[in-house]
């Protein structure tokens, strides 16, 4: 890529890996982390993993009194 010399990266920000497109600043967007590292994802690409997560970490809250 072009950019691969820049110092710091792609100056036009992260990209979001679902969707393959920059996260702009000041968009909606999810930090998710992951066993490889942290990846910023427009918040409607996150949205299904988080639908899928919030149902068993309400379960597990209520298994530990919370």
């Amino acid at each position: 890529m072009a950019f691969d010399a820049v110092p710091g990266g792609d100056p036009r920000g992260p990209w979001c890996p679902k969707c393959r497109r920059p996260v702009a600043d000041g968009e909606t967007s999810t930090l998710m982390h992951f066993a490889h590292g942290s990846e910023n994802w427009h918040a409607e690409c996150a949205r299904p993993y988080w639908d899928k997560l919030t149902p068993a970490l309400q379960a597990l809250s209520r298994g530990f009194g919370g």
